[in-house]
């Protein structure tokens, strides 16, 4: 009985793990809506995506709220379509958010945010909320 168990396991670890390598996180991405800020609340990573339709300045940062400055210190990283890593940022926003300023060609954007004090594990962090908002603004040339 042991030995049937311990192969059923394996076997649903093995399909799960295959199941898991295709997954693009970018494909469940938030869409961000310009100068309207998105709040989280929980830990966790968090995909978010936006299109310019245009060249632009833009700036993309997290706000913190008072209570949570200290505990709550998203980071940051702007991502373009394909994926790859354009910058990055952890505290060089008010109250040590993370704060992106780049002029971007027209296409569609990526920003992967994390929380890298936070607990990893959302179940365990049930008894905390890692709140803060992300928001973006564009600059039209």
């Amino acid at each position: 009985m042991r030995r049937c168990v311990f192969l059923l396991c394996v076997v649903c670890l093995g399909a799960l793990a295959g199941c898991a390598g295709g997954y693009d996180p970018r494909e469940g991405a938030i869409e961000l809506v310009p100068g309207r800020p998105y709040q989280v609340i929980t830990a966790g990573q968090r995909y978010f995506t936006f299109t310019l339709d245009a060249p632009a300045k833009v700036v993309l940062e997290s706000l913190t709220y008072p209570a949570d400055v200290g505990s709550v210190s998203p980071a940051g990283q702007l991502l373009d379509s394909e994926g790859r890593v354009v910058t990055r940022d952890w505290t060089s926003g008010t109250d040590s958010n993370f704060r992106i300023e780049e002029r971007l060609a027209a296409g569609i954007w990526y920003l992967q945010v994390d929380n890298p004090h936070a607990c990893r594990w959302a179940l365990s962090c049930l008894e905390r909320d890692y709140r803060y908002e992300v928001l973006l603004t564009i600059e039209e040339d």
